[in-house]
């Protein structure tokens, strides 16, 4: 349809040139890429590049380090900076690869001009990228030359000579011997021999991943083990009505997640997100067990880190427990969740409202009938409140006195409607448990199309629309 010809001569006869079919796909996934330069904007532009095929960068500042570091990381790939002090990028090209004893290396040149790249492309390096240049760009061209010298499927890189067994079993050897050392410095797996070490990483894997990203989803099942090598993670779980999430905790370098799962033998509890780049060691749940059945170091090294776990969340659990007389949010549960759904209301653009009440005249009650009957009232307020809402709003008593609700979805309007609710259902509470005085409220509205991010502000404007009610009235 182009207006393409294609000539095809021979008898048909002659071998196939290879049978490996050139539209087979390559995948590029944990490749390790050495990255040298001094510039650390554009290591973080690299590593984020590099993240999003599940690439592992290995950035080192000089050519020192990138000689000294290369045999350690066993790299796939380098980007090089022509502007690398205190020597030229291009020196590092030919030192590197004899180091490797890789002559084909793969090499990928950064320089500030096209010309002066193209000119010094006869020292040796693969290819070259002019800056500053465009991410997908330098992704595109890493993926290229990964694909052509990383995955051979003869186990062999093209042009490099066979080291007498196939490359494939040596790399992985060496791959796994480099990834048990690491293990081995992790606290938890510090006790484990050498044995139990390649057991654990025999299947294992390098991942990275961006700033953002979800490493797993509450409900998958329990297949792997994170190892966090470097950068942090958040851990949330979503509620019951889905509507919000809560935070666990965070879990940073040297840390492991995922154990709960594996060890009970059930779909995940919560989300784990990525807060940093991270970069993590990812070990099968076959693996982990039959090692941890096999060492009682490994076993109780665990056992004493799920307990330390269980300890954190106890104290966290007791921070943000339930107010005891009326069995809703406290304040501080309060504070957390608020950020939580103004985060929500600010993402889906759907508003937030919140209608704080004031118990009127509770003092003299107490002064009068005593504290019984004060608590009475109070648990009355939060029994019309919670019969009054959705089960998606949020209810807590925020003071002696004082309750607050955030009403997800809601419009300005809407509050009337839900204090004639709660004004009808604390009559009716109130005759139902022949309560000896009337039990009202102030009311005050707070609504944003977008929330602040804590809750004093909504607070406070709530508070003056409830003064400016009651100067009204004349109270």
């Amino acid at each position: 349809r182009e207006g393409i010809e294609l000539t095809i001569s021979g008898d048909g006869g002659s071998a196939p040139v290879s049978d490996i079919s050139a539209l087979r796909r390559r995948l590029v996934a944990g490749a390790r890429v050495l990255v040298v330069t001094s510039d650390e904007t554009q290591v973080m532009t690299i590593e984020d590049v590099l993240a999003e095929d599940g690439m592992v960068a290995l950035p080192v500042p000089d050519m020192h380090a990138a000689l000294t570091r290369g045999t350690e990381h066993l790299p796939d790939l380098a980007i090089v900076d022509a502007d690398l002090p205190p020597a030229d990028g291009i020196d590092l090209i030919p030192a590197l690869r004899a180091r490797l004893n890789r002559p084909n290396f793969p090499i990928l040149l950064l320089a500030d001009r096209p010309d002066a790249a193209a000119d010094r492309a006869a020292t040796g390096a693969t290819d070259y990228l002019a800056k500053p240049y465009s991410p997908p760009m330098l992704r595109a061209r890493v993926r290229s030359w990964l694909a052509r010298t990383v995955v051979s499927f003869d186990g062999q890189a093209e042009g490099e000579e066979s080291p007498g067994r196939p490359e494939t079993i040596e790399d992985h050897a060496t791959t796994q011997t480099l990834l048990a050392s690491i293990l081995a410095s992790v606290p938890l797996f510090r006790k484990c021999t050498p044995e139990q070490l390649n057991m654990l990483v025999r299947r294992a894997s390098e991942q990275v991943y961006p700033s953002g990203h979800i490493v797993t989803r509450q409900g998958e099942p329990p297949e792997n083990l994170w190892v966090l090598l470097s950068g942090r993670v958040r851990v949330v779980e979503a509620t019951a009505d889905g509507q919000a999430e809560m935070l666990l905790g965070e879990i940073g370098k040297a840390e492991i997640f995922g154990e709960l799962g594996i060890l009970r033998d059930q779909p995940r509890s919560a989300t784990v997100i990525a807060v940093d780049r991270t970069h993590c060691l990812v070990l099968r749940q076959r693996d982990f067990l039959a090692v941890l059945e096999d060492s009682s170091e490994l076993s109780n090294a665990l056992l004493r880190v799920v307990a330390g776990r269980l300890y954190d969340a106890d104290r966290k659990l007791a921070r943000y427990a339930p107010d005891p007389l009326t069995g809703l949010a406290s304040r501080r549960a309060f504070h957390e969740q608020y950020r939580r759904l103004a985060a929500g209301a600010r993402r889906r653009k759907t508003g937030l409202l919140l209608l704080a009440l004031d118990v009127l005249n509770l003092k003299s009650v107490n002064d009068g009938f005593g504290y019984a009957l004060g608590d009475e009232v109070l648990r009355t307020v939060a029994d019309a409140l919670v019969e009054s809402t959705r089960t998606t709003d949020f209810i807590a008593r925020y003071g002696g006195d004082e309750f607050a609700v955030l009403l997800l979805d809601a419009q300005p309007k809407d509050t009337e409607i839900v204090a004639a609710r709660v004004r009808d259902k604390l009559a009716a509470l109130g005759v139902q448990r022949r309560l000896p005085v009337s039990v009202e409220c102030s009311t005050g509205l707070a609504w944003s199309q977008s929330p602040p991010d804590t809750a004093e502000e909504f607070l406070r404007e709530a508070d003056r629309d409830m003064q400016e009610k009651k100067a009204a009235r004349g109270e």
